[in-house]
């Protein structure tokens, strides 16, 4: 049995045109068996046939088990950046929290959402995921097209070589709008939002190569930097030699989504091995070390320190 593809189109007031989209379900798929939903949302100038194209790998995986089964669902984007601009009537946020994710819940038996992408995408899932972290059960971005700075005067001319490929006028290129940058920016979004993340410790994966000719690793580490100050965990890796593409981009796709399916397969009921209780027993065993270095140093407790 194969997996299949579903083919759909949904109008939005949110969104001045409608929105075409595609599906996957894994093989051996009952539709009335409840599985997670993971939102992909692809590259500058992506669309629904990215992840049609992708179908071969999600079924080598499924079939070597090391991708879990799930629905994947990606809308057609084009170069939008995935921006939420109320000022312009563009607001892909709203549209995918408001519309999409209902409209899929309506039609498949949904146990959890993901929210993962690549480049544009990635930038646009780290956005969406963080500024409605209780709508993911997990966010995963690929070589994210984040520039790395609060503001827009923090962005030199090395971080804005990607505009030259175009996106909404008022959130790239010369034309910006730097109050929309601002809002937009995923870093501004996670420090508005991190008590929340916090507390419903939120999966995050990060990833990007340090030979990103566009150089999106810079925004990948910055943002990595503010997981870190904010003591918000986090999975970030940086990937020797890795490009915005190229031949490391497979095996990089396929360690993403097996990191969400390790996320889905986690069962925080189930007896803890040997070498989880041996290792429980040593922190037991320092914790009162720990409870003395925290009179004198109150970060002790944090899970991520202060550099």
């Amino acid at each position: 049995m194969a997996s299949e593809v579903v083919l759909g189109q949904l109008s939005s007031r949110n969104l001045p045109e409608a929105v075409e989209y595609a599906v996957i379900t894994p093989p051996y798929h009952q539709k009335n068996d409840p599985l997670p939903l993971c939102l992909i949302l692809m590259g500058g100038g992506g669309s629904r046939q990215n992840l049609i194209d992708c179908r071969p790998l999600f079924d080598s995986w499924w079939a070597d088990g090391s991708l879990a089964p799930m629905i994947f669902t990606t809308p057609s984007a084009e170069i939008s950046y995935y921006v939420e601009d109320p000022a312009s009537g563009v607001r892909w946020d709203s549209f995918i929290v408001e519309d999409f994710l209902p409209h899929l819940r309506s039609s498949w038996k949904i146990s959890r959402t993901l929210i993962s992408g690549i480049s544009m995408g990635g930038y646009g899932a780290l956005k969406i995921g963080f500024a409605y972290p209780e709508q993911f059960g997990a966010v995963a971005a690929m070589n994210p097209m984040m520039e790395p700075g609060y503001t827009d005067a923090e962005i030199g001319a090395r971080n804005r070589i990607h505009h030259t490929a175009g996106g909404p006028a008022r959130l790239i290129g010369s034309a910006r709008d730097p109050d929309l940058f601002a809002a937009n920016q995923p870093a501004n979004r996670v420090r508005a939002n991190a008590g929340r993340i916090r507390e419903l410790n939120l999966p995050i994966y990060l990833e990007a190569g340090d030979n990103d000719f566009l150089n999106a690793h810079d925004g990948a580490e910055f943002l990595h930097r503010v997981l870190w100050d904010l003591d918000i965990s986090h999975e970030y890796h940086l990937v020797r030699g890795g490009d915005h593409g190229g031949s490391t981009f497979r095996a990089r796709m396929h360690a993403t989504y097996a990191w969400l399916s390790a996320v889905v397969r986690f069962d925080r009921s189930a007896e803890p091995s040997p070498e989880d209780r041996a290792l429980q027993a040593l922190r037991q065993q320092l914790q009162p070390v720990r409870d003395q270095a925290a009179q004198s140093d109150p970060t002790t407790y944090r899970r991520l320190g202060r550099l």
